[in-house]
């Protein structure tokens, strides 16, 4: 799905492109450090979250049924409206 948000961050990465492009060799390091202190970063994110949604469905009934706890919530929602 390419929409504005997909335009906008492609055009953020041809900065960041640039700017890498524009620096001295010698700075590569310093980049790279960065960059792979970023992806760490992110996928302690990731786990955290996943972990926390295992913890969440640890907690859940052992008969709790999603299908059958929202099926229908959305008229009822409006029920007393009509």
């Amino acid at each position: 799905m390419m929409g504005s948000e997909g335009y906008h961050m492609t055009r953020i990465k041809e900065r960041a492109v640039e700017m890498i492009q524009r620096m001295p060799d010698e700075n590569m390091f310093y980049v790279i450090n960065i960059l792979q202190n970023l992806e760490a970063m992110l996928a302690d994110r990731a786990k955290a979250a996943l972990e926390d949604t295992l913890c969440m469905e640890k907690r859940l009934p052992k008969n709790f049924d999603p299908e059958k706890r929202t099926s229908g919530s959305e008229n009822r929602k409006y029920d007393n409206f009509l």
